[in-house]
């Protein structure tokens, strides 16, 4: 014969314990973000232009917005509406400040490279083009990279990519082995190329008998996304999710609960506001979705929002229907809601079958909670804030997945609580 014996425990968690550790193995914020200790509606949109016909792409330099034209290979600044030939396909859009205090624009394709001013519409081709990727600002000279070809320019001259001389431009080949340039960033008083398989590392000074190249120390796959930098520190994809990279060591960045992020697909990356790093990605299930990721909190998030392309600066802003748009304030999706999901590990609470029993969410609004154990089951209920909710059947597992979400923009998850049963057999 044997006698049941169980043990009920309570556990709580507040928004700053929701993460991808300890307890929980899996965390993401889908349409959800943090602000004020509490996750809420994360946010929508608002017409910012008008895009030209035959727009196909957006860029943000600095404060402004730029789109690119394909039929008449022409750019446009969207809040001046002056335009400039940019040739073909276009990559990337770099603001940089010469030393007279002037905003210079250099426009990025595979075979143009565009340099011209804010106040006019006249541009300066270089040919040979000295980058294809990206450009760095480093002790005075502007560094691009073409394949593994690295090219600068003369100290304080933007425009001197061309004479080559001991203390003019120059150029100078990379370390083999680690494939081509994908982009270029200065930090921590270094110039750091990100290259298709590692990192070289380049000390350089006005002295171009000083530049030393390094190799650092990189086991994450494949980089497969430009970067973006946050005060001394780089973010960027590689084929193991979302990377870290602090000048010496590349590893995964915590929290980013980036697993349904699809690496196969199209990842544009980008500094939200100096402070969070932004991608335009498509899930796994191969809905489009924007990830932002703040190093701060450690934690990643998701916004569902419907876009053709998507540009990052002080905002975020996307480009479809045949406008640019702003995200701002919270709104919901157009399809779907907010949704948290946690998968949980409950071994610690000891030996024995572990249940699920009820939920407790603290906020405010209404919710649907589910939760699936490894058997495959899984259960379902109605929820209010402040409530204990109790599952039509408890959840058994070792490891449960727990969903939260809600269909209200006002509503608010302030902390989860847990029932959770053991059950033993002696």
């Amino acid at each position: 014969m044997t006698v049941p014996s169980c043990r009920t425990y309570t556990l709580h968690y507040p928004v700053s314990a929701l993460r991808r550790e300890g307890r929980f193995r899996r965390f993401r914020l889908e349409h959800l973000r943090e602000e004020n200790g509490s996750f809420v509606c994360a946010e929508g949109e608002i017409k910012a232009y008008t895009l030209p016909s035959s727009a196909t792409d957006i860029f943000c330099a600095g404060d402004r917005v730029f789109a690119y034209v394909k039929s008449t290979q022409t750019g446009k600044f969207l809040d001046t509406n002056v335009s400039y030939p940019s040739g073909g396909s276009m990559h990337n859009l770099t603001a940089l400040v010469e030393a007279e205090g002037t905003t210079r624009y250099f426009a990025i394709g595979d075979t143009y490279f565009h340099y011209f001013a804010n106040t006019a519409n006249s541009i300066v081709t270089f040919s040979p083009t000295p980058s294809t990727s990206a450009l760095a600002l480093h002790h005075e000279r502007l560094f691009g990279a073409v394949g593994t070809r690295v090219y600068y320019t003369k100290p304080l001259d933007f425009r001197g990519w061309e004479n080559y001389g001991e203390h003019d431009a120059g150029y100078f080949d990379l370390l083999p082995g680690a494939g081509e340039v994908v982009d270029i960033i200065s930090m921590r008083d270094r110039v750091y190329f990100l290259r298709r398989y590692g990192i070289t590392r380049l000390t350089g000074y006005c002295d171009i008998y000083n530049f030393q190249q390094e190799a650092m120390p990189f086991g994450m796959g494949e980089i497969l996304s430009r970067a973006a930098v946050i005060g001394e520190t780089a973010y960027f994809f590689t084929s193991r999710g979302l990377c870290r990279f602090d000048g010496t060591k590349a590893e995964q960045a915590a929290g980013a609960s980036d697993e349904e992020i699809s690496l196969s697909a199209d990842l544009r990356m980008g500094t939200l506001d100096h402070m969070q790093a932004a991608a335009s990605v498509t899930m796994t299930d191969g809905v489009k979705a924007v990830y932002v990721y703040d190093p701060v909190q450690e934690r990643g998030r998701f916004i569902r929002r419907t876009f053709d392309r998507c540009a990052f600066g002080p905002y975020i802003y996307t480009m479809h229907g045949g406008s640019v748009y702003r995200l701002t304030g919270k709104a919901l999706p157009s399809a779907g809601g907010c949704k948290l999901v946690a998968e949980m590990a409950l071994s610690d609470l000891g030996e024995g079958e572990k249940r699920l029993e009820a939920v407790y969410i603290s906020g405010s609004g209404s919710f649907t909670v589910s939760a699936a154990g490894e058997d495959g089951l899984s259960s379902s209920a109605s929820a209010k804030a402040g409530e204990w909710t109790r599952f039509p059947t408890a959840v058994r597992g070792e490891n449960i997945c727990l969903t939260v979400s809600f269909s209200q923009t006002a509503a608010c998850i302030d902390g989860i609580g847990l029932r959770v049963r053991r059950e033993d057999r002696i």
